[in-house]
């Protein structure tokens, strides 16, 4: 993060907001007059999220029903799948819809990790439709395409999502995948 009023590294953040960051004391408070309006719009803007962040994480599917199209279960109609993490259950045609058989977990699909599959535009959080933008590392056994040497980075590092340590696809290549390759 860098210094609001001088650009150099910072290290402390403004304590109201939380969103303005400075390198000194001395330039927050040489700030303060022209952050002062946007420091109490950026408060009130955290206490709107922090209750949808909340909303959001109490909201759990119906169970008994599938969470894709809101058919009900029974005799005729089984459930196919159950995400543990988020409760999401559909069934057999929710689960092979690249939009309905999404769950609402942002990093992983029922469990299933994103960082390990092919990229692809529909992996992502199927409550908000955001596409999952994190790491990538495609297991030689779960890919439908060879990429090339210059498509992933040069040393491994530790996943963001899933914590192994592996050579990683490139941000730009990744999402030129999930693009064309849908």
């Amino acid at each position: 993060m860098f210094c609001e009023l001088c650009g150099a590294d910072a290290q402390t953040r403004c304590s109201a907001c939380k969103h303005t960051w400075y390198c000194s004391p001395s330039c927050q408070q040489e700030d303060w007059r022209a952050h002062k309006k946007g420091c109490k719009i950026q408060q009130m803007l955290n206490v709107i999220n922090e209750k949808d962040d909340k909303k959001e994480a109490q909201t759990r599917p119906v169970e008994g029903r599938c969470t894709g199209c809101n058919v009900k279960f029974g005799e005729e109609e089984e459930c196919d799948q159950v995400c543990e993490d988020c409760g999401y259950r559909t069934c057999m045609d929710c689960s092979c819809s690249s939009r309905r058989g999404t769950c609402y977990c942002p990093n992983s699909n029922f469990g299933d990790y994103y960082c390990v599959r092919d990229p692809k535009w529909y992996h992502g959080n199927g409550r908000n439709g955001s596409m999952y933008t994190g790491d990538m590392h495609p297991e030689p056994d779960r890919r439908s395409y060879r990429y090339p040497d210059e498509d992933w980075e040069p040393e491994p590092r530790k996943c963001s999502n899933c914590g192994e340590v592996r050579r990683m696809l490139k941000k730009g290549a990744a999402l030129e995948y999930a693009r064309i390759n849908g």
